[in-house]
């Protein structure tokens, strides 16, 4: 017991997030999608984009730094008092502090924009996150359904030395003809062909999960199909409220455009700057002091901030037909998923309580004519690759309602 404890540590830690997993792992569903959102690079680069625009929208809305100037003025360039600083009553020497104000309403415009990229950027996150999980429970649940069929061929392999040894007791007695002798042979080649088939979607798709989960890729899958619940109203009202990633983009996306605009309003309002400068004079002269404001004249905005203003109008309600779109299409797939779960479900019903029971009953109906001698190898040849078929197929029509399922759950779902 003790050592049987030590062994199932590792994956405990694992499950609780304290160890890191060892390349090619065997996964549940739900450690998959956790550790799929801990290790896609696209959604570390956007958590970095997000931590980059919180910084900047702490500077956003602030004065602008002031300048510092020196100075030389009506400094002598020919005569004897060529370069001299202290020999010409008008020569001086400057320093000064100047100040830009821009207008409040652009300062506050400027924080809000800022604000809103840093809220856009969580969305994108959000959107990026739903694309993540979607894409590696699509490979995790496909990869599932390989294994499923895979773990069929020990049977079917089983099943065709059991046709050997009937063809070989009934040429043994005299019945049948020679050319039935390699049927048997022929019927494993097409299994080994079908199983290497698999085995190479099986490869294809322990690579394509590097995607998300980099060295920590999946080798195998474990658990069980998922078991969400079907919740029709849920998913609806989701959508209706705009809680999906996809459509909660838009609220930042607006605030963001909202903001364009009133920056770009905010060129109507003058900005001012004010600056202030003292000047030695040698000589003997009394130095001065000069104090200096300027404002901004704003005088042409039919031909210079009006056109701004309209494009950031223009793209502010571009955004909004945008979400309308979006929630029309998502409407739309949601309608026709729906409708595709509700028929894959059906035919996984049809296919475990009657496809399957039938090809098996067909196959050993064949078998059993075939030994008493009232049946050809041919029919029963038929028989057994319809039965073949029928449970792979069954796999895959689990693997497909499972796909539309987490389709659904994922989403549209509260995830």
């Amino acid at each position: 017991m003790k050592n049987l404890m030590l062994r199932q540590l590792p994956r405990v830690l694992l499950v609780l997030g304290l160890v890191p997993l060892t390349p090619l792992s065997a996964l549940t569903l739900e450690q998959t999608l956790t550790l799929a959102e801990q290790q896609a690079p696209a959604l570390q680069s956007l958590r970095l984009q997000q931590q980059a625009a919180g910084s900047e929208a702490q500077a956003a809305g602030q004065l602008p730094d002031p300048r510092l100037s020196f100075g030389l003025q009506n400094v002598p360039i020919e005569g004897g008092n060529r370069g001299r600083l202290d020999a010409d009553s008008m020569s001086m020497q400057s320093v000064g502090f100047m100040q830009e104000v821009p207008n409040r309403a652009r300062r506050s415009a400027r924080r809000d924009l800022a604000e809103a990229i840093e809220s856009s950027a969580g969305a994108q996150y959000q959107v990026e996150r739903f694309e993540v999980r979607l894409g590696i429970a699509d490979v995790w649940l496909r990869l599932r359904g390989v294994e499923q069929q895979l773990a069929l061929f020990d049977e079917l392999y089983k099943q065709n030395d059991l046709l050997a040894t009937a063809i070989a007791a009934r040429l043994s007695g005299g019945q049948g003809a020679l050319a039935e002798q390699p049927m048997a042979a022929i019927e494993r080649a097409q299994l080994e062909q079908r199983h290497d088939q698999l085995r190479a979607q099986q490869a294809g798709l322990q690579a394509a999960s590097r995607r998300w989960l980099g060295e920590q890729a999946i080798s195998q899958t474990q658990g069980t199909w998922p078991q969400w619940p079907v919740d029709e109203a849920g998913w609806r009202q989701r959508l209706q409220q705009q809680q999906l990633p996809q459509l909660a983009r838009y609220q930042p996306l607006q605030q963001e455009s909202a903001a364009a605009l009133r920056l770009a309003q905010a060129d109507l309002r003058p900005d001012w700057s004010w600056g202030v400068a003292y000047q030695r004079r040698g000589m003997g002269l009394d130095d001065m002091v000069s104090v200096q404001l300027s404002v901004d004249l704003p005088v042409f905005p039919g031909s210079r901030q009006q056109p701004r203003i309209d494009a950031r109008d223009l793209q502010l309600a571009a955004v909004q037909q945008e979400q309308e779109s979006w929630q029309r299409r998502l409407e739309a797939e949601l309608a026709a998923e729906l409708s595709e779960y509700h028929r894959l479900t059906a035919a996984v019903a049809r296919s475990a309580e009657q496809l399957l029971p039938l090809a098996e009953q067909r196959a050993d109906l064949a078998m059993a004519d075939y030994r008493s001698g009232r049946g050809s190898l041919d029919a029963l040849a038929v028989a057994r690759s319809a039965w073949t078929e029928a449970r792979l197929a069954h796999v895959q029509w689990q693997t497909e309602r499972s796909l539309s399922h987490a389709r659904l759950q994922l989403t549209w779902g509260d995830n």
